[in-house]
């Protein structure tokens, strides 16, 4: 889902010099988690719009203590109509995690969060019309309003490791760790995937060690 609101409040933070400057520190800390972001990446787009969904979703600012988003709408308390402020406080809303694709409906997918074992119908098909049933990747889900909206990126796994990943998973589950680690190594591994293509994609993905 392409959210006007979350691009605004991206311009919004990369049109002040110094955001825009926090902006570029804040990928080198995203890149030291995740590997190199490169422009020759078949999967650059989603890759870098990654980074920008955990930087103004997840990261607080330095100089605010808040993230991007919660500053953006502190900052435009007073100027901006009720109702679009909502807009903007439903992007909070979002569930960062790695989906199954578990069904086709119409005008609809049916994604089940392998961390939590929930499922969510997603609306609009934009982003999963091309994946097999049992596609497993790393997105984030926003719901506005009763509705749920896929992000603007899906990084998307080998066919060959998901039965790896689900187990993962359901460790995981089991122990009801926080997952931001375990998500953030599945976009490593997706990002050696997509840069090192003569590798086997299980020796990529290495859960253990």
């Amino acid at each position: 889902m392409e959210s006007p609101y979350f691009n605004n409040v991206l311009h919004f933070i990369a049109q002040d010099e110094r955001y825009n400057r926090e902006m570029t520190l804040a990928k080198e800390e995203f890149e030291a988690i995740v590997g190199p972001i490169y422009e020759t990446d078949r999967s650059y787009d989603a890759r870098i719009n990654s980074f920008h969904n955990w930087y103004i979703l997840d990261r607080p600012l330095r100089s605010h203590g808040v993230t991007p988003l919660n500053y953006f709408i502190d900052y435009n308390a007073n100027t901006l109509p009720e109702q679009e402020l909502t807009h903007y406080r439903e992007l909070r809303n979002n569930l960062h995690s790695v989906f199954e694709l578990a069904k086709f409906l119409p005008e609809r997918a049916r994604l089940r969060d392998l961390v939590t074992g929930r499922k969510y119908d997603i609306e609009g098909t934009e982003h999963t019309q091309f994946l097999d049933r049992g596609a497993l990747f790393n997105s984030r889900i926003f719901r506005h309003g009763k509705q749920h909206y896929l992000s603007n990126y899906l990084l998307l796994h080998p066919l060959v490791v998901t039965k790896m990943i689900r187990i993962e998973a359901r460790k995981l589950k089991k122990s009801k760790a926080d997952p931001k680690d375990f998500l953030f190594r599945l976009v490593l591994f997706q990002g050696r995937f997509d840069q090192y293509k003569q590798m086997e994609p299980r020796n990529i993905y290495r859960f253990q060690g």
